[in-house]
Order: structure tokens, then sequence, then C-alpha cells
């Protein structure tokens, strides 16, 4: 009983690291940096209502700033692009 554990258990190890060293780290988590005078940079850039959004935004951010005075700074992100926003006293 406990050699047929052992085997189970090596080949469980060698398959399961032999697996993760064949794959290697995943791509879909890289963060790319992008060049905002590029095709895609600009329309990611006209993408959001641009700095109207983000001034209605920062405009509604002071309002609840106000409304709480124990507060020093908030911030928010842009709904629409993602873009952070904040506001602070």
């Amino acid at each position: 009983m406990q050699s047929r554990r052992k085997l189970l258990q090596a080949t469980a190890v060698f398959f399961g690291g032999s697996t993760a060293l064949c794959f290697g780290p995943a791509a879909a988590f890289q963060l790319v940096e992008i060049d905002p005078e590029s095709p895609i940079g600009q329309a990611y850039s006209e993408r959001c209502g641009g700095d109207a959004q983000h001034a209605k935004l920062q405009s509604d951010l002071r309002a609840a700033l106000l409304r709480d005075p124990s507060s020093k700074s908030l911030s928010a992100p842009c709904p629409i692009c993602g873009c952070p926003v904040s506001v602070s006293r």
C-alpha cells in the first residue's frame, strides 16, 4: 500500500512540475505600455469623454469630499476609460 501511494505522489509531482515548466508565465496578465501617438493610443485617448468627463467626475468627488469632513482626499476610476481621477483638500 505504501509503494502505490509513493508512486502516485511521484507521478503527480512529475507531471505537475513538468506542466508548469512547459507553459511558463501567463502572458494574459502582463501590462503593456501604449505609445500615445500610435493609432491604438489615440483610439484609447478618444474613448473617454476626455477632460469634460473627468471634470464632471472631479466635481462629483469634490461634492462628496465636502459632505465627508474626515476625508482628506477621494479618488475614483473614470467609468468610461478607467483613468484614476482624484481630488484632495
